[in-house]
């Protein structure tokens, strides 16, 4: 007699893992392509700011070696045995804690550009540091508590954990993107190309606050729904890499607007004379000091966008 071949659906196990491997491989190139911009093209940040990119970078490394190798051990050294994928192996338990590092070095760094944007703000900046500290201490219980657990579908127990350290990331996702967007609005100028950058910086904030979350949610409800298999790992694999490259993006986009060639050209008749204050002040926008002088009357004022380092100043000459 022949005996009948079982077959194993495989499709929300590791089906799921290896889409997600392929998936967050994918974003690890377009992380290295980012990093590798950042240094070539920035000079002008602080020595711990770009050795703190650099470990960022390494972290990264270290979270796709660990999802490889988690997939590896359920696709090639337990192959045949169903069992195993029912069993939670190291690597892709202290993914998470990378993870959670990860997201929490980043959700810094955003919070030290909110921090100086809002003129040291704590009532802005304090809530999405208390929430980043909070979903990085369930990325450390998660796993622990995990190693405890010797099959997935008693994670079930961890549910509180991860829901706690999720919720934490939506909302401080949701306040850091909304924050930003509300203080570049604030910084509208008037000036074309000044509002174009800003607009630029707050579609960036968007993007960034909206896509983690949305992912950020979706792993919670796969959780939920499905805590057996990996289709919510495969989101998981994915998240640190989509917020770090939204965090990259953001610097290397705004050193091409600051290093941008293009200048406005703005002629005003003045048919009586104004006087600004000061002949060198503060500009309402996050891009540097604007020099105004006195115009004569009957003659037309030229404003030229001059775009130096970090800085943008805002020259007048009479025409």
């Amino acid at each position: 007699m022949t005996s009948t071949p079982v077959r194993y659906h495989l499709n929300s196990t590791l089906g799921a893992g290896f889409i997600g491997v392929v998936v967050s491989a994918v974003l690890y190139g377009i992380t290295n392509v980012q990093t590798y911009l950042y240094y070539n093209r920035v000079h002008n940040n602080l020595t711990w700011y770009r050795w703190t990119i650099f470990l960022l970078w390494i972290m990264d490394t270290l979270h796709q070696v660990l999802i490889t190798h988690a997939i590896y051990v359920y696709a090639v050294t337990d192959f045949g045995d169903p069992q195993a994928l029912g069993i939670p192996t190291w690597s892709i338990l202290a993914h998470i804690f990378v993870t959670g590092t990860s997201d929490m070095v980043v959700r810094s760094l955003f919070c030290l550009r909110l921090w100086k944007f809002s003129g040291k703000n704590r009532i802005v900046t304090y809530p999405i540091m208390v929430l980043a500290v909070v979903s990085w201490a369930g990325s450390i219980i998660f796993p622990i508590r995990g190693f405890i657990i010797d099959n997935f579908s008693a994670f079930s127990w961890l549910s509180w954990d991860l829901f706690m350290s999720m919720s934490a990331n939506i909302a401080a996702d949701i306040l850091l993107a909304s924050s930003l967007v509300i203080l570049l609005w604030k910084r509208r100028t008037g000036i074309p190309r000044t509002d174009s950058i800003v607009r630029v910086l707050m579609l960036y904030s968007i993007n960034t606050g909206a896509l983690t979350s949305v992912c950020e949610l979706l792993c919670l409800v796969m959780f939920a729904i499905m805590p057996a298999n990996f289709i919510y790992f495969a989101i998981l694999f994915v998240l640190p890499k989509l917020f770090l490259n939204a965090f990259l993006a953001t610097l290397n986009a705004r050193q091409d607007l600051q290093h941008s060639d293009v200048h406005d050209h703005i002629s005003l008749p003045v048919s009586n004379s104004y006087t600004f204050r000061g002949s060198r002040r503060k500009a309402a926008s996050p891009f540097g000091a604007q020099v105004i002088s006195s115009v004569p009357t009957g003659q037309s004022l030229e404003l030229r966008m001059v775009q130096s380092g970090a800085h943008t100043e805002v020259k007048s000459g009479v025409l």
